[in-house]
C-alpha cells in the first residue's frame, strides 16, 4: 500500500498510470536509481528510460541498481552524465517525452554540498516542457526541510505558478500534519 503522506510514494500513484502508454521517460536526476528502478519495472515494450546526472557516483550506482535487478530486454535505457538542463537542451532535445520526474537536493549518502540548483532546475523544466507529449507528465519532489532547499521549493513554486493554465495543469501536494519540513511533490500536465 502506499503510504499518502510519502511524496516520494505517492508520486508513483501518477506513474504507474503514465507508465501504461509510456514511450520516453526522463529520470532528470536519477540519484541512486531507485526511481529509475522502479520506472523500468513498470515499462512496457519498446520504452527508452533516460537517467540523468551531474554526478558520475550517482550514474554509476544507478547503473548497478538496474544491472543486479531484473530488467526487461525489450526495453532501453540510456544514462547521461550531464547537468538536467543541458542534457534536456542538447542530448534530449528531438525527443517526445512521456513522463520526465526529478527528485531535488542532493546524493543520499554523497557531499551533501553538491545539490541541484533552483535555476538549472526551472531550465530543464522549461526543455522538459517543449518536448512533453499531450498529456505528458513533469513530477517534481522537493525538500523544504533544508535553508537551500526551502530556497529551492519558493522558487520553483513561483516558476510552476505562473504556468499558463490554457497549457498545463499544475498541482502541488504536500502532507498537511507532518513535521520536520518532509517533501512536498509538484504535478505538471501538458494539455
Amino acid at each position: 500500500m502506499i503510504n499518502i503522506n510519502n511524496a516520494v510514494q505517492f508520486q508513483h500513484l501518477v506513474w504507474d498510470r503514465v507508465m501504461k502508454h509510456a514511450s520516453v521517460v526522463v529520470d532528470a536526476t536519477c540519484g541512486n536509481g531507485h526511481d529509475l528502478l522502479y520506472l523500468a519495472k513498470r515499462a512496457e515494450k519498446g520504452c527508452h528510460l533516460y537517467g540523468i546526472d551531474i554526478q558520475m557516483t550517482a550514474i554509476n550506482n544507478s547503473q548497478e541498481l538496474l544491472q543486479s535487478n531484473d530488467i526487461a530486454k525489450d526495453i532501453s535505457l540510456t544514462f547521461i552524465h550531464n547537468s538536467h538542463d543541458r542534457a534536456l537542451a542538447n542530448q534530449l532535445k528531438d525527443e517526445v517525452i512521456d513522463l520526465m520526474i526529478f527528485n531535488l537536493g542532493y546524493l543520499p549518502g554523497s557531499d551533501h554540498h553538491i545539490i541541484t540548483k533552483p535555476y538549472q532546475t526551472i531550465d530543464a523544466i522549461k526543455e522538459g516542457l517543449k518536448n512533453l507529449s499531450k498529456s505528458g507528465i513533469i513530477t517534481i519532489i522537493s525538500y523544504p526541510g533544508t535553508t537551500e532547499g526551502l530556497e529551492e521549493m519558493q522558487i520553483l513554486k513561483s516558476f510552476l505558478s505562473d504556468l499558463e493554465q490554457k497549457l498545463y495543469n499544475v498541482c502541488h501536494w504536500q502532507p498537511m500534519n507532518q513535521i520536520n519540513n518532509p517533501p512536498e511533490l509538484f504535478i505538471l500536465q501538458k494539455r
